[in-house]
């Protein structure tokens, strides 16, 4: 069997060996069922967030020829961007090269480290990329590799070509200021945190996406922070797509944000949390049952910044 498509379980979740035997990414693989369906789930609600698209409507992108995904995961994203721009090649890369049922024919799948350069030539295309997109990769991407990654990227980007990258950033916050230190969704971020660093990832890659785009001299680069709600509270004036948006879309992207949110968290934190941090399997139940129940209500009007 190639090396790639070895799986080992964990605490009843399967995982990719070759991921697991040196730490490139110790997330439960798409072929979990649970974790196909906590990244469906995802795709859904970001699909949502951008009213519906793919992609940020400030990205001014028709009729693209070539496009990149990096970590495919389950393929929802990039399957649906095969079928959507069918006269596109679409090539989608990920540790874990996950086959993908009635796969479109523009769609190439391939497996690939991305803290590997991105320079090989029997994947990559130097600029010839209309799009390249990465999606909640931070728990596979190491420290040091993120200011190589994205430079890399520019360099397959053709003239005019953008990036988009999306990463959560996991301290959950409150808009009525009642979580404390002892809250659940505060002890899991501690512990996560701790746990990555002593993996070499960064878990607030997201708040430096700005400076790294900076430093890569990228043109056009525009920095969302959204404030996805976890629950349907009410959530104000969040992402500017969405501020045109009724009410119930609101509630409805809250409302799925909460099941998925549990189940994220849970496959970012089962292997480091017991093998970074020691934690037993009962430890880490607990903490995740308290994590669900503090999700679930409403009056802490949680939400994540994304």
């Amino acid at each position: 069997m190639d090396d790639d498509f070895q799986c080992v379980t964990v605490h009843g979740r399967v995982f990719q060996k070759i991921s697991i035997d040196n730490g490139i990414y110790c997330v439960p693989v798409a072929n979990d069922e649970l974790e196909e369906d906590r990244l469906t789930a995802q795709h859904d609600v970001l699909f949502k967030l951008f009213g519906n698209a793919l992609f940020s409507p400030y990205m001014r992108i028709r009729d693209p020829r070539k496009i990149l995904e990096c970590g495919y995961g389950g393929g929802d994203w990039s399957v649906q961007c095969a079928e959507e721009f069918e006269d596109c090649e679409v090539t989608a890369v990920d540790v874990y090269p996950m086959l993908i049922a009635d796969q479109p024919d523009n769609l190439n799948l391939c497996g690939y480290n991305l803290n590997d350069r991105l320079n090989d030539p029997e994947v990559f295309q130097a600029r010839a990329y209309d799009l390249i997109h990465s999606r909640c990769i931070g728990a596979g991407i190491k420290s040091n590799r993120w200011t190589s990654y994205i430079r890399d990227m520019k360099l397959l980007l053709r003239l005019n070509g953008w990036i988009q990258i999306v990463e959560y950033y996991l301290n959950i916050q409150s808009s009525s200021g009642r979580l404390t230190d002892q809250s659940a969704v505060r002890r899991w971020w501690l512990a996560y945190a701790e746990a990555m660093s002593r993996m070499n990832r960064d878990p607030r890659i997201g708040t430096q996406l700005q400076s790294l785009f900076n430093e890569a001299s990228l043109r056009d680069v525009r920095v969302e922070t959204i404030q996805l709600p976890i629950g349907d509270w009410e959530a104000g004036d969040w992402y500017p797509v969405l501020t045109t948006l009724a009410d119930p879309v609101k509630s409805s992207v809250g409302r799925d944000t909460v099941g998925m949110m549990g189940d994220l968290l849970e496959s970012l934190s089962l292997w480091p949390l017991t093998q970074q941090l020691n934690w037993t399997a009962a430890q880490f139940t607990r903490l995740i049952n308290e994590v669900r129940t503090e999700l679930q209500n409403n009056e802490l009007k949680l939400y994540v910044p994304v």
